[in-house]
């Protein structure tokens, strides 16, 4: 390759930085050596942020090589090639002076041609920058090459469609409503409403919220279980020009409380009279949704509601303590949404089941997606538990033809029916999944059970209307552990940038940003932090945009796939939610006692992810495990107790004086050992349960569990429960085993409800097989 264009050849040390910043922008590596075979030194360079050219050629460090291993960089002026001494480096640039070319010569049993060829066009890039704006700082230096810069900036990000006209959501339901009102919108249980009841009910609604002054942009809270009201809320809320503000009814009074006060809502729909309800001006009750109304408060009402003023506002854990309110407009909503359901052919003849939290943005396409399209939202009754047992039954009965939840419950579901075995195929047509990692053996586990299933995983955030990125899993299509995050979809765009925001070339690690029409507005009366994730940027000609960082680290793989690493910060995600560990830790030190809480991400014996807490205490202070238990759970969701807390005298600190999580993160949880497991007939009376619950949940936590320990104090969460639940009994309830989270105290409550024995008329796993 021709090095310089202008004829002059650059100099050893221009030629050696120009390596080691190549080396650095592929690998992070900060001190970078390169062997000059012409002579008997090494080259050390040191890279800074801020260092130029010309700073890291006056600050090069040599040093004889005598006695050094080889460095894996080499550079020489030797005419001829001398294979001693390439022997054993991975990179070696020979240079010819009188010709000014150079040849990189790369070890072959760790490159292939085309990252030969992608390296010597990066590193020719590099040195024409560098030798042209020397006291640029070298990480404000462009890697790409014109071309490559080209296709990945815009041709990967050529999303643009036109999905749908300016309209806003529940004008889409309306115009479903007008087109086929007697189809089903919603079933729960014995429940079917057709479109135009639930449109009815939710302008009902409307013209009563517009009447308490919900308007553009002003929100509203809903503190429903998953039901037909809690659609007809939504979209009564939505007619009435207001953002809803979901508020999960599991989640504990000081967090709603901290959620409805945080957005400022107006109006609070469903929950009980008291403290929470007295923070608003105005409260409806599920009675107030079914009052009569007049003919006229049955029509769609007309607002001043736009595409660009907001939807909802939905929270994620925060690192600062509390919730953050992610403010959505229904724009970037329904773009999401119509691209879905036209890229998978869904429409009035599909079905999909409602399993997620309404606080996970996921359920917006289980009660919106799915109904803008014509379809039914399937909500499995409260009665029946949350088991998979009756997502089964509802599949069939309904005929389902969507799944739509994070990974851990279609985990949970294929556990179930592959212990169940089935010869009746699923008539589940379309998975769609995303959140959280999903493992690449997953869609053939499914398809055996719904051999037509199309399995889609989903990437993006809460920030950019729910999903951005979407990948369809093909046969033999993808050799990862984890399934891809995907490309772009229509209208969004999706960019991979190092740490000085400049983009990274296919293969390099670097932070997943979003842009397009679904970027949320930001975090609700928040903007410091909106201002912190939600940034501008533009480069080398290409248009300003904004962007919203994800925190993800991710790669570009050759065609433009994008494959997520990992977290860049302390953000984990457990159980397909997203979670700060950071609000974990500020509830923990908040508690009487404690000097210092870090809470870490590790797997589990069982490959998940599972968070454990380390607490000091202040000084002649006495601190127990129980009562932080007791504080966590009275503050936080479920899903956000870690599995365990370890105690200690002091945490292990790095050479900054920081703790050190990495540290943290290899230790074993110390609890104290318990002997092997033997069988035991367990309390008086309670014939075949105890030991039933017992090897359950010792299968699902892997410890030897006794009688009288906590199910959750040894890594339990709300998703082991589930999967426990199911090995016991199809009866048994979630909300039962946090209620009596030991083998002896469910032991009696399974015996007080359903007799001494495990009933054989209700196996733990159905007959499937007819």
């Amino acid at each position: 390759m021709p090095l310089p264009e202008d004829g002059k050849l650059p100099t050893a040390p221009v030629l050696a930085v120009a390596m080691a910043l190549l080396t650095h922008r592929y690998t992070g590596f900060d001190r970078v050596d390169v062997d000059v075979l012409d002579g008997p030194e090494t080259l050390s360079v040191a890279l800074t942020e801020e260092a130029t050219t010309a700073d890291l050629v006056a600050g090069l460090a040599d040093a004889p090589r005598a006695g050094r291993q080889p460095a894996p960089l080499a550079l020489s002026f030797a005419v001829g090639p001398d294979d001693a001494a390439y022997a054993g480096r991975e990179l070696v640039l020979r240079v010819d002076t009188e010709t000014s070319r150079g040849t990189l010569s790369f070890d072959a049993t760790v490159f292939d041609a085309p990252y030969a060829d992608q390296a010597a066009g990066h590193y020719r890039a590099l040195l024409k920058r560098m030798t042209s704006s020397p006291h640029t700082p070298v990480a404000l230096l462009d890697i790409l090459t014109p071309d490559e810069a080209d296709t990945m900036l815009r041709a990967w990000n050529a999303t643009d469609a036109h999905l749908t006209e300016d309209v806003c959501l529940h004008q889409v339901f309306e115009e479903r409503a007008a087109l086929e009102p007697a189809a089903v919108a919603v079933v729960c249980g014995t429940d079917a409403w057709t479109f135009d009841t639930v449109n009815r009910r939710a302008n009902a609604l409307a013209h009563r919220l517009i009447a308490l002054g919900v308007g553009p942009d002003v929100t509203v809270g809903i503190r429903l279980e998953k039901s037909p009201e809690l659609l007809t809320a939504i979209l009564g809320v939505l007619k009435a020009g207001g953002a809803y503000v979901p508020l999960d009814p599991g989640y504990p009074e000081d967090r709603l409380e901290a959620m409805l006060l945080g957005t400022g809502c107006a109006v609070l729909i469903g929950g009980p009279e008291g403290d929470l309800s007295a923070q608003v001006r105005h409260h409806l009750s599920v009675k107030d949704l079914e009052a009569p109304c007049g003919a006229h408060e049955t029509e769609n009402p007309a607002t001043a509601v736009r595409p660009d003023n907001l939807c909802y506002v939905i929270h994620t854990s925060g690192s600062t303590g509390a919730p953050k309110p992610i403010a959505l407009c229904h724009r970037g909503v329904l773009n999401n949404l119509a691209d879905l359901n036209a890229r998978h052919g869904v429409g009035s003849d599909d079905a999909v089941l409602a399993l997620s939290s309404p606080g996970f943005d996921m359920s917006v396409y289980e009660f919106l997606g799915i109904t803008l399209a014509g379809g039914t939202v399937v909500i499995p009754e409260t009665t029946a538990g949350y088991h998979p047992a009756s997502w089964w039954e509802l599949i069939h009965r309904h005929r389902v033809t969507v799944w739509n939840t994070a990974p851990p419950l279609i985990e949970l579901f294929l556990d179930f029916a592959e212990a169940a075995g089935s010869a009746r195929p699923l008539p589940l047509r379309l998975c769609m999944t995303g959140g959280d990692w999903v493992p690449a053996t997953m869609p053939e586990r499914f398809r055996a059970i719904a051999p037509n299933l199309r399995f889609v995983a989903l990437g993006g955030a809460t920030e950019a209307s729910i999903h951005s990125t979407a990948h369809e899993w093909r046969p033999g299509g993808w050799n990862g552990g984890h399934l891809p995050y995907g490309r772009p979809l229509a209208n969004q765009r999706t960019y991979i940038l190092d740490e000085s925001m400049m983009p990274v070339p296919v293969g390099v690690p670097g932070e997943l940003y979003l842009a397009g029409v679904g970027l949320a507005r930001g975090y609700l009366d928040r903007p410091e932090q909106t201002d912190e994730r939600f940034v501008q940027w533009s480069h080398d000609g290409h248009r300003p945009e904004r962007l919203y960082r994800t925190g993800d680290m991710a790669r570009f793989w050759p065609g433009g796939l994008i494959e997520i690493l990992g977290r860049r910060d302390f953000q984990v995600k457990i159980n397909g939610i997203r979670v700060e560990l950071g609000e974990i830790e500020s509830t923990l030190a908040a508690y009487p006692g404690v000097r210092r809480a870090v809470v870490v991400s590790r797997p589990a014996p069982d490959g998940r992810p599972a968070m454990v807490a380390w607490v000091t205490a202040e000084r002649g202070r006495r601190l127990e495990q129980a009562p932080l238990f007791d504080a966590l759970r009275a503050r936080l969701p479920r899903h956000m107790v870690p599995g365990a807390i370890e105690i200690v005298s002091a945490l292990p600190l790095n050479p900054n004086g920081k703790v050190d999580r990495r540290a943290l993160g290899a230790m074993e949880p110390g609890r104290t050992p318990s002997p092997p497991p033997t069988p035991t007939p367990g309390p008086e009376g309670a014939g075949g349960w105890y030991g039933l619950v017992l090897d359950a949940w010792r299968d699902v936590l892997g410890v030897p569990l006794r009688g009288h320990d906590d199910f959750f104090e040894n890594g339990g969460d709300s998703m082991k429960a589930i999967r426990s639940m199911v090995r016991i009994d199809r009866r048994l309830r979630v909300s039962d085993i946090y209620r009596h989270p030991t083998a002896a105290a469910l032991t009696d409550h399974l015996t007080n409800r359903y007799g001494t024995r495990p009933d054989a008329s209700c196996p733990e796993s159905p007959d499937l097989r007819s």
